[in-house]
Parts: C-alpha cells; structure tokens; sequence
C-alpha cells in the first residue's frame, strides 16, 4: 500500500495524473497513514545557535539601537540524502522551534530514529526531516524563545534578548517596532552565518510564510529552490486581494481589532477551539490538554504588529508610522512583494482539509475562493509549476498530529522527486 501511495503522489505532481481542478491532488487518509520513508533513517546532531541584531532606535536610551536576539537549532544528518540541500522553518504566531522538534504528547528529547519506530516515536517532523537526511534549521523568532519554562501566559513577556525580561516601557516601545523587516534580517543573518554554502528551501507555517517571498528581495545570496510548506501563510499583497474577493467587511471593520497596536495577543484554549485548530487527529485531545502540555515552552503571544502586517490591515498605516516614526521602507514590506521572483521555482504545498484558514474559509463562494487555492491561482501566474494536496483529518497543525512522520515523508519526496525534474 505504501508504495503505491508514493507512486500516486508522484504521477500526479510530475505527470499531472489524478490531479483534479487544474493542480490539487486529494490524497486518500489510507495512502497518508502508510505513505513510506523515501529515504533510510540516519541518526543526526543537533547544535544550538543565537545571533543578535542591532536595529531602530530605543527611546529609552537615545543614544542605541535595540538589541534582537534570533534562536534555532540545526539538526545535521550523519549521512545527507540531498548534499547540500538544506530546509529552514519558520513558526507562526505564538510558536516557536519547538513546535517542529516535539510534539505536545512526544517526549522532550532527540531520538535516534534508526532505532526507535518512527511513527511510535512522536517527534517532531524537524527530527523526522533531518532522519531522512536533510539539514534542518528551526529559527525562533525574536523574543519568542526562552531558555526557561515560561511564566502563566496572562503574564508573560517575550525575550526580545533572550533571559532578559523588559518592563512596561521598554515592552510598549519594541512592540511598536516589532516589523516583519527586523524579524527578515535576524533570519537572514541566521542563515548565512549557519547555513554557508547551502541551497534552501524555506517552510514558513502559518504567519512565517511571508518570509519565503521577502528573502531574496531583501538580499538572501542563498538560493530558494522552490516553495514547500504546511498550513503555509501567503504575502499580505494576496491576502488583501482574497479579503477584497471574498469579506463583505469594510477594511476599517477588520481592523478595530488591531487598535491597541504595541500589544500581544495572547493564545487560549477557548482560541484555539474557536479558530478550528482542534481535529479528530489529534492523540492528545482537548486544546485545554495541549495547552497544558506545550504551555512552558511555547510562547502562546503574538505582537499585534505582525498580525497587523501580515493582514494586510493597511488603514492602520498612518496611525503605525507616527507611533513607531520608522520611514515607509521598514513598514508593510509583506504587500510590496515581488512575485517576479517566482519565475523558474516550482511550488509545493499541502493543506489540511480540515485547515480552517488555509482550506475552509470562502468555500461558500465556490472553490477558487478557498484561500490556499486563491492563492496559488496567483502564484501560478509566475511560477514554473505549482501543486497542492489536500490531506484528510488535519487541520491547521497537523505537522504535530498524529502520522506527522508522513508529512516529513511527503514533503522529502517532494524535495527527490518533484524539485529536481526538470
């Protein structure tokens, strides 16, 4: 069964057989739950890594700049399947590296998974890529990573420099700077200091997707093979488009929400519920129980700015520009993304069909209005060739559901086989 499941997959990416409404593979459950490792397992390292950039003006110390630090951690496989071929992963919002290393019912360690079961192990799928033999880094952002449990969510701060805690003002006044801009050149910096010599591909899950479109517009050397991701996020320029097509709301309506600007939203259980981020596919059931097992060392905020940005909820613009008096080019970056940059990549991207955002929503106005297909309509304007598949029973977070060894599996099999044809 499993080998048939990879052949499926792979006639209908390269070939375009089975695919249905122009190029979106519907992968049957069975095929997902027995899709095969499609290289043998290597054990891996993991090293820690930090760096630091110096970027906007403190108000509290006129005389500086603030200090942003950037975390991940690189998983480097005994014996590399693709030479040179690395995936960098970036989290979304209230996530950090350790949503790709662990998962909330697996246990908080790396495993050699040559000998322990990969679909028992319950790792995280950053494990199971570097398994396969690929170069991982996970990155997490600045101020989303700390090297102790945090504190109760209704308290907690982010560590825009990692052990350090800032008060009221100092938090007021990073929160108004916190850019998508900065956060690029602390990635950007990551990469070339840890990855030299390396061609990328960039998962960006959820919010982290922007980055992907941004880095070689913003001076990546490194080549971008190609687009990969899960529950993969879009530029802003296309999500205001998708708003625009499918929302009766006024742009001022989606925006009132956002006011506080210099704010964090904060992640809940009764949150997690609402948004469809809870599945059948899931081995820890209810989201209070996941928040009970991941809430010590994963942030559960987001700085309002990101998902200002990243919303594309550009009528806020004016009143952000004389808050953070940072000049037009740190700010929107996501909407002034150039898609000319696609040309010659190729595109792969899965979905969950349970994904609320990425699958569900704007169905009722018929299927190119599904914001992953709206989306990848856009790009395929530009791209060499994109592809989506559709897998059944995951939402939004199935990268930490049960069978996330599959996903790893499918995602490598695209890298082999779907990347390097020609």
């Amino acid at each position: 069964m499993g080998e048939g499941a990879m052949r499926r997959l792979i006639a209908a990416v390269n070939q375009g057989e089975g695919l249905r409404d122009d190029f979106i593979y519907y992968m049957d459950f069975e095929d997902y739950k027995s899709f095969p490792d499609p290289f043998p397992r290597t054990t891996f390292t993991v090293t820690e890594v930090q760096e630091s950039i110096f970027r906007y003006s403190n108000p509290g110390k006129p005389q500086e700049l603030f200090h942003w630090d950037i975390h991940g951690r690189i998983l480097t496989p005994a014996k590399e399947s693709i030479p040179r071929v690395a995936v960098v992963i970036i989290h979304g919002g209230a996530a950090n590296e350790c949503e790709f290393l662990f998962t909330p019912d697996g246990p908080e360690e790396f495993l050699d998974l040559t000998k322990v079961s990969p679909p028992a192990s319950r790792v995280g799928v950053a494990q199971h890529l570097a398994s396969l033999g690929l170069t991982v880094l996970t990155i997490s952002l600045p101020g989303h990573y700390s090297h102790k449990p945090w504190p109760p969510i209704p308290v907690r701060r982010p560590e825009f420099v990692i052990g350090e805690t800032p008060d009221d003002e100092e938090l007021k006044n990073r929160l108004t700077v916190y850019t998508f801009r900065m956060c690029l050149e602390a990635i950007k910096l990551m990469i070339e200091r840890h990855l030299p010599d390396y061609k990328l591909y960039m998962w960006g899950h959820s919010t982290g997707g922007e980055y992907f479109y941004l880095m070689e517009q913003y001076g990546l050397k490194h080549q971008l093979i190609g687009g990969l991701g899960f529950g993969t996020g879009m530029p802003a320029r296309i999500i205001k488009e998708w708003h625009m097509a499918v929302d009766d709301k006024e742009p001022s309506e989606r925006s009132r929400q956002h006011r506080a600007i210099a704010g964090l939203s904060r992640r809940t259980p009764e949150g997690y519920t609402k948004s469809g981020y809870v599945g059948p596919n899931q081995p820890w059931g209810s989201a209070v129980r996941w928040f009970e097992l991941e809430e010590h060392r994963r942030p559960m905020f987001k700085p309002l700015l990101q998902s200002i940005e990243h919303n594309a909820l550009d009528t806020l613009y004016d009143e952000i520009q004389r808050r953070s008096a940072l000049p037009a080019e740190e700010l929107f970056i996501t909407m002034r993304v150039d898609l000319d940059r696609l040309r010659g990549k190729k595109m792969l991207y899965f979905v969950g069909e349970l994904d609320e955002g990425h699958w569900i929503d704007g169905k009722e106005k018929g299927l190119e209005y599904r914001r992953e297909v709206f989306a990848l309509r856009r790009f395929a304007e530009y791209a060499k060739l994109v592809r989506l598949v559709v897998i059944p029973r995951l939402t939004h977070y199935g990268h930490v559901e049960s069978y996330n060894e599959r996903l790893a599996n499918l995602m490598v099999t695209g890298l082999r086989d779907y990347f390097a044809t020609s």
